[in-house]
């Protein structure tokens, strides 16, 4: 049998999920695939740095060139190229038209559930198409079980063609006891004061302002020496910097728009605690790579984060401000709680495993390409 991969995801600076599609295809070597998918085709529309982003030496890369966005390319390019027993697509869409079986990966539902933190072209297209990409695949992955309950009940989406494969965080992601570069890291980002980490898309859903408002408020309450460090792209376009300055916390404030995967590993092991204010997480990697370098962290208490983090963070009941500031002084001021944490979260880090995910999706794949191909009705929620 075939198999065919959507690629597309690998190319620019990797996020969420280029990051997941690394982890769990860098696995696929011969070794593992025999028996399953005689060839693999990685389908892409630049070829792929092989310095910086390996592929097995058994795919072969199939470049379909275009400038387009996914999407288009997705549709046009690779639906027309793509002639294998099973298509993994792995974010949220499928290609409309094509009549092979595909596996789709679809994260979660929070843009359904909370449509107030998406812009209009989520709510009005995006979200239709993932709910219909989700009922038209032959199986459906997701992360976690509060995931998978989310997807059948607000997606109408069968339980029973949904499987749930949880993922891990990327191996470099690991404590750095005694390290120099640690050390370099926070004096080169605070000049050497403890500070509270975020590492994420800037999203509606994230809470940034809120973060910063507590934030703020815990500067002014306290004598805490603390800093905050923000990483990642600005997606809300919030302009951090001048909200920074607005709330008085400019000198505070260290901002990042990105990260190697090596230069996020020394943050998480130099910050004090992670913070995700999210109003709703069904999976996090953030979270999980704090977990997975021993960094104590705060979220949100609910299915999502209890499944995610194994209960071993700081849960808060509700993104206020109040919660918020008592959660960071909190892990500020109680070293032996900091502790306690870092170790419960290193270990429950370390049940996952990107090579337990990439042998349960290649499972996964092969069931589907034993399925009947189902009967798409394009015309749905289009």
């Amino acid at each position: 049998m075939k198999l065919g991969v959507n690629g597309w995801r690998l190319h620019g600076q990797r996020t969420g999920v280029g990051r997941y599609l690394y982890n769990v295809v860098k696995n696929w070597t011969e070794e593992n695939v025999a028996g399953r998918f005689k060839e693999i085709n990685f389908y892409t529309p630049q070829p792929v740095d092989s310095k910086e982003t390996p592929l097995p030496e058994n795919f072969r890369e199939r470049v379909l060139h275009s400038t387009k966005p996914m999407l288009v390319w997705e549709n046009t390019r690779m639906a027309s190229a793509t002639r294998d027993d099973i298509l993994f697509c792995p974010s949220y869409t499928i290609p409309v038209l094509t009549s092979r079986k595909v596996v789709v990966v679809t994260h979660d539902a929070t843009q359904k559930l909370y449509p107030r933190y998406f812009s209009k072209s989520v709510r009005y297209f995006y979200t239709p198409l993932y709910g219909w990409s989700a009922r038209h695949a032959t199986l459906v992955i997701t992360t976690t079980e509060a995931a998978r309950q989310d997807i059948a009940r607000v997606w109408g989406v069968p339980p029973k063609k949904i499987r749930v494969v949880r993922l891990a965080p990327a191996e470099v992601f690991k404590p750095l006891p005694n390290d120099a570069r640690v050390d370099a890291m926070r004096e080169q980002q605070t000049a050497g004061a403890p500070f509270f980490l975020f590492v994420g898309k800037l999203s509606g859903r994230r809470n940034i302002p809120r973060l910063l408002e507590s934030f703020a408020k815990l500067k002014h309450d306290t004598s805490l020496p603390h800093k905050m460090v923000i990483v990642g792209p600005d997606t809300a376009t919030l302009n951090i910097t001048a909200l920074g300055a607005e709330l008085g916390i400019t000198d505070h404030l260290q901002r990042l728009n990105y990260a190697t995967d090596e230069d996020l590993n020394l943050l998480y092991n130099a910050a004090e605690a992670f913070v995700m204010p999210s109003t709703y997480e069904t999976l996090s990697f953030p979270v999980m790579e704090a977990q997975a370098t021993g960094t104590p962290v705060i979220c949100i208490d609910t299915p999502g984060a209890h499944e995610n983090t194994g209960a071993a963070a700081l849960l808060i009941p509700k993104l206020e401000v109040p919660e918020m500031v008592a959660a960071m002084t909190k892990l500020a001021t109680d070293a032996i709680l900091r502790q306690e944490l870092a170790e419960r979260g290193l270990a429950n880090a370390q049940r996952f495993s990107w090579q337990r995910c990439s042998a349960e999706t290649l499972a996964v794949l092969e069931e589907a390409a034993h399925l009947p191909a189902p009967h798409r009705k394009t015309s749905e929620g289009k």
